[in-house]
């Protein structure tokens, strides 16, 4: 479709229009022509009778440029389609006389083609110009440059999409909450963390999810902060998941309003610290367990490094053997402690559980020196601990079995040392189902994988990892009575590789009797404190 050239106001003054609208577009004729908007009139046959020079500004293109371009060249397949249903729906109806337009604007928007390629979008605003009698006589159209508008629109809907699915992937719980503490938005970690479905939590007053006692601080201080119009951050707080359980907190929160201020809730983000503050409790209790072995004086630990030198020395020891705990890290004594035969076969025993890889060994009867030279028979537990491929420390506990006939008072200390040792320990009989296990904390086996007297050890490992326990392991602790392997604990929620080392247990004939299994023995626990 070809376009007239007809391009001034003046040109149109008398074609078919009342006076009183060629009287005002000569009035208006300045302003339509500085006008940043693309202003143009159509006759009733759609052809372009009129337009301002700002399409050039808009578009690139000069008047005479843009009325030789047919309306392909003008738009892009889309605004033709867009277009022609606003034409066929909106104008024609109205310019046959089918329908009364009470002078309201048709707008819609729609992307033009500009001259360098690109696409423009521009606002298209419709009205009728009529004369005396209401008959319409031309369409007048306004085209506005909304092309920053749109791509900033664009560009905000972009972002609030990639916010969005950021927000929905985290793994941080983001949290909203109305102005009387009501959850009004969670995203679906919670679920995860809490266990909880969201539409349970939605609509749920905060502190209802609180553990029992622990809001009676909090809800104060929020409160405050809530008057004053305040944030908070890393404020700790526990929650109950569906199972009860205690779950830790970090918490950041935002207060928002509307626009006159007035207080609307609080938005923000907690963070599960489950796990550090079980890592902490986890440290406290270990320092306390440090403390309360320090001042144990039923059986001796001692610590001492690659060159005898004793680092740590408790109240049990100094029973054994005389020497005060300052005399022991003062003074070179260790090898004082022992006869020289005794000593000789530790030093070989030693190295030989040192090299190439660190194994606990256990000496049943040595024979020891006291301080005022009177002979000892003592009972040694060393774990040697190796970092890299040299001997750093060994970790010792020893029983006086100087007035003992029988070894039942070294028992607990037996238990302590491998809690002491390692993460947990179970142990089986030659058939290899369990007699008994200890472990140093909650659930560390999943309840699919619950210890049972006369289970099979086997069911504590994956397929893989229980053929080879069983077709290596076994085997090989049968024939030298030590092995150590990286293995897979079987849990319903995932696989846990964890280290594993087996020893024999003889009898007092000493015939085997069973096994010792294990797991996690934690080489840099240090009965110093450092871990």
């Amino acid at each position: 479709m070809k376009y007239p050239k007809k391009t001034s106001p003046k040109a149109i003054v008398h074609h078919e229009f009342p006076s009183g609208v060629s009287e005002e577009i000569d009035l208006y004729g300045l302003m339509i022509e500085q006008s940043s908007d693309v202003i143009w009139i159509m006759d009733l046959d759609l052809n372009t009778v009129y337009m301002s020079p700002s399409v050039e500004k808009q578009l690139g293109y000069s008047v005479e440029e843009y009325n030789e371009l047919d309306l392909t060249q003008r738009l892009p397949p889309e605004s033709i389609q867009l277009t022609q249903r606003i034409m066929q729906n909106e104008l024609l109806p109205v310019i046959r006389g089918e329908r009364i337009n009470n002078g309201e604007p048709i707008i819609y928007e729609m992307v033009h083609r500009h001259k360098n390629g690109q696409f423009i979008w521009g606002e298209i605003s419709f009205s009728f110009i009529r004369d005396d009698n209401g008959k319409v006589l031309s369409i007048l159209g306004i085209t506005r440059n909304i092309d920053s508008r749109k791509r900033a629109e664009t560009e905000l809907a972009r972002s609030k999409e990639y916010f969005k699915v950021l927000v929905e992937n985290s793994s941080d719980w983001v949290w909203e909450v109305d102005k009387n503490d009501i959850f009004t938005y969670c995203n679906p970690a919670v679920e995860n963390i809490l266990g909880f479905p969201l539409n349970k939590i939605i609509g749920q007053n905060a502190y209802n999810l609180f553990e029992p006692g622990t809001s009676d601080n909090i809800k104060p201080q929020i409160e405050q902060l809530r008057k004053a119009g305040l944030s908070f951050s890393n404020m700790k707080i526990v929650l109950l998941d569906v199972n009860q359980r205690s779950v830790y907190f970090e918490v950041n929160g935002f207060p928002f309003f509307d626009d006159y201020g007035v207080f609307l809730g609080y938005k923000g983000i907690a963070r599960d610290v489950s796990e550090h503050e079980q890592k902490l409790k986890k440290l406290h209790r270990l320092e306390k367990k440090h403390k309360g072995l320090l001042r144990q004086t039923d059986f001796g630990v001692i610590e001492v490094d690659n060159h005898f030198e004793i680092l740590e020395w408790n109240a049990g020891a100094t029973r054994i053997f005389g020497y005060t705990r300052g005399e022991a890290m003062v003074e070179k004594i260790f090898s004082s402690l022992w006869e020289p035969d005794s000593w000789n076969s530790f030093t070989k025993q030693l190295t030989a559980n040192s090299h190439p890889a660190e194994k606990p060994f256990i000496i049943n009867q040595s024979h020891n020196i006291h301080q005022d030279s009177r002979a000892l028979h003592c009972k040694w537990y060393i774990n040697p601990v190796v970092e890299g491929e040299s001997l750093k420390r060994i970790m010792i506990f020893v029983t006086d079995l100087t007035e003992v006939a029988e070894f039942t008072a070294s028992l607990n200390s037996h238990n302590m040392f491998f809690n002491s040792l390692c993460k947990a320990v179970v142990f089986s009989d030659t058939s290899l189902k369990i007699t008994g296990s200890s472990t140093t904390e909650d659930n560390y086996f999943s309840p699919h994988a619950e210890l049972q007297k006369g289970d099979f050890v086997r069911n504590l490992f994956t397929k893989l990892s229980a053929k080879d326990v069983l077709n290596q392991g076994i085997k090989m602790v049968t024939r030298t009575g030590y092995w150590k392997e990286l293995v897979t604990l079987n849990s319903e929620k995932e696989e846990r590789k964890v280290s594993l080392e087996i020893i024999h247990l003889l009898n007092a004939k000493g015939k085997l009797k069973g096994f010792a299994f294990m797991f996690e023995r934690n080489p840099d626990l240090s009965l110093n404190g450092e871990i």
